[in-house]
């Protein structure tokens, strides 16, 4: 969802912990010259958490974030890009004073199935361009490109793949511990129970492939923002994105409960490969045994009680 912020009134409005209003309009866009309205897609934010997050950064810098047509055209633009609707950002992170490299990046953000993803922002191989069109805004358009390789009418190379496109493997990208999921390809009937129970409940068109990929870990997070949604009135968009909103919707799911809550709960440790005892919705010994246990293997506290940290990691 786009909102409006005045400029420089809320210039140091926290949009996420680690990023502000003022620096999603920089001066070497503008030079000085700011705009006094400015929008910025709420998804933006969120996704840069993640990747700060993700990588362990120490530091984030955006070089370019919302400019308006004008300043668009004038840095080589088309004047109605992503950066023009306040979607997109050219972006780099730092960790102890270390460049993260944008092929890390990229390959990060397309599991997390960022349909706008720029490796090598203006030739630099420390920037990323990033944008989150497909959340409300230019839904029917995708775009990975490479923009270190331009063709002779200005395209930017196409990227099918970024993981095979620069040669990175997944234990580069998850090296820090976080975010495993994308890296498990289990096949198991049991996630093929799920597969099927995630299409039938929330309306989805999964593969029902016994294959916990990418997809269908979207499809969880999907699910536990419908049972936040419905049971705490959360209202949060169902997205498939676990950022800080839904994390903060997060309610401890305890031992005794039953219904959708423990369901998703179960469904999440399926995947992860962990018995519950029965996908039944029934918070029982078991499935709180299955949660402790995966407290342990995270590093979390075992107690038994699955809320935002557990969740957290779960949702990775």
């Amino acid at each position: 969802m786009i909102k409006y912020y005045s400029y420089p009134a809320d210039k140091n409005v926290k949009l996420s912990e680690h990023f502000v209003v003022g620096e999603f309009v920089t001066y070497s866009d503008y030079h000085g010259n700011y705009p006094s309205r400015i929008p910025i897609d709420s998804k933006l934010p969120e996704v840069l958490e993640m990747v700060y997050k993700h990588f362990g950064c120490t530091y984030g810098e955006i070089n370019s974030g919302y400019r308006t047509s004008a300043c668009d055209r004038s840095v080589g633009g088309s004047g109605s890009g992503p950066h023009t609707l306040g979607i997109a950002v050219d972006v780099y992170f730092k960790k102890n004073g270390q460049p993260i490299p944008s092929r890390l990046v990229a390959c990060y953000l397309e599991d997390l199935g960022i349909k706008g993803i720029g490796l090598n922002c203006g030739g630099n191989p420390d920037g990323t361009h990033i944008d989150v069109r497909g959340f409300g805004v230019w839904n029917d358009k995708f775009w990975h490109g490479d923009e270190a390789k331009v063709d002779k009418k200005g395209n930017y190379a196409l990227v099918s793949n970024f993981y095979k496109y620069t040669g990175t493997s997944k234990s580069e990208v998850y090296s820090s511990g976080s975010a495993q999921s994308s890296t498990v390809m289990t096949t198991d009937p049991t996630v093929r129970v799920v597969q099927v129970w995630l299409n039938k409940t929330y309306g989805l068109k999964l593969a029902t492939d016994g294959i916990y990929g990418n997809e269908t870990r979207r499809a969880l997070v999907r699910g536990l923002q419908h049972v936040l949604n419905a049971k705490f009135g959360a209202k949060l968009d169902a997205d498939g994105i676990f950022g800080a909103k839904t994390k903060a919707a997060i309610q401890p799911c305890t031992k005794g409960t039953r219904g959708a809550y423990p369901s998703i709960l179960q469904a999440f440790l399926i995947c992860k490969g962990y018995n519950v005892g029965g996908f039944d919705g029934n918070y029982g010994n078991q499935t709180a045994n299955a949660v402790i246990q995966f407290q342990k293997d995270k590093g979390l506290v075992a107690d038994g009680i699955a809320g935002k940290a557990t969740f957290a990691k779960l949702a990775e």
